[in-house]
């Protein structure tokens, strides 16, 4: 079954994360999932106007019967003279449609990360160990691809879980260059072409900012700015929970090998999910996400 559910919202209960409208003069409860919650919740009032869509027969939770919010299309609130949007998902979707639209240099950007020892170590600092990307123009042509290991500042030998995970050793780390070198070359694509920087997920950007001041060198945040692609496929077809790097190059294009964490490798996949979901926003193309609705 697929409802659209328009109203009212008449009540809520934030600790059970039901709202209660009144729809074809029956009253009716509806739970949202924590993470629905969190993101929307913050707009919801008694007599707001809110639109979602339900997609399962309703259920008994706690003693209530109650239906689950699929995803929300919008919220507002009904003036006279002129409506207060607060949540929009059409228009949230028209805007992300702009942004893609409007990218012209790009940096698909992975990083590869040195982890934590078996043992606990508090003292322990990961540090970027790898790094590759991918630069093209606006019309997607190639530019420069990228990729060297970077030896560590403050853990010059890499962990055993670090060796294992990604299947290198010491010896290619301690043949990498240093963070300064990466540093003044990053530094000087990010000032020649000011790529938009697109990432999976917000792990890299925080990974950069900290190499800055592991390393002592100035913050390049105002010179930079990241496109969590990650987030933009949770936002536009409403995921509940994150998406891995190569089940959304699944939604695109089938490739049966594993995620070999080597950061060119996933660099260029990136570039291959951005494609495909630019294609899927222009287009009207729906990837089959079922599994992970």
């Amino acid at each position: 079954m697929r409802e659209i559910v328009s109203g009212r919202i008449l009540a809520i209960d934030e600790e059970e994360r039901i709202i209660v409208l009144l729809v074809k003069h029956k009253l009716r409860q509806f739970y949202l999932q924590r993470s629905m919650f969190n993101k929307i919740g913050k707009y919801f009032e008694e007599s707001r106007f809110i639109q979602f869509v339900v997609t399962e027969e309703p259920r008994l939770y706690r003693n209530n019967k109650v239906s689950n919010v699929d995803h929300v299309l919008k919220v507002m609130e009904i003036r006279h003279r002129q409506n207060i949007v607060y949540y929009d998902l059409k228009n949230i979707k028209k805007g992300t449609k702009n942004v893609i639209n409007s990218l012209r240099v790009k940096m698909f950007l992975d990083l590869e990360m040195s982890m934590h020892p078996y043992s606990v170590d508090k003292s322990f600092k990961q540090e970027i160990i790898q790094v590759g990307y991918v630069l093209v123009d606006s019309n997607n042509n190639l530019m420069e691809e990228y990729i060297e290991m970077i030896k560590p500042t403050i853990h010059p030998k890499i962990t055993r879980r670090t060796i294992k995970f990604l299947k290198i050793t010491q010896e290619e780390v301690d043949k990498g260059i240093d963070y300064i070198e990466f540093y003044n070359h990053f530094k000087e694509v990010i000032e020649k072409y000011n790529p938009a920087i697109i990432v999976w997920g917000r792990n890299d950007f925080l990974a950069l900012r900290e190499s800055y001041k592991y390393n002592k060198v100035p913050s390049l945040k105002k010179k930079t700015r990241y496109i969590n692609l990650l987030k933009l496929h949770k936002n536009y077809f409403n995921l509940k929970n994150d998406l891995g790097l190569f089940n959304a190059l699944n939604l695109y294009t089938v490739r049966e090998d594993k995620q070999a964490h080597n950061a060119l490798d996933d660099a260029q996949v990136t570039r291959e999910i951005f494609n495909g979901f630019k294609k899927a926003i222009n287009y009207n193309f729906h990837p089959d996400l079922t599994k992970y609705q």
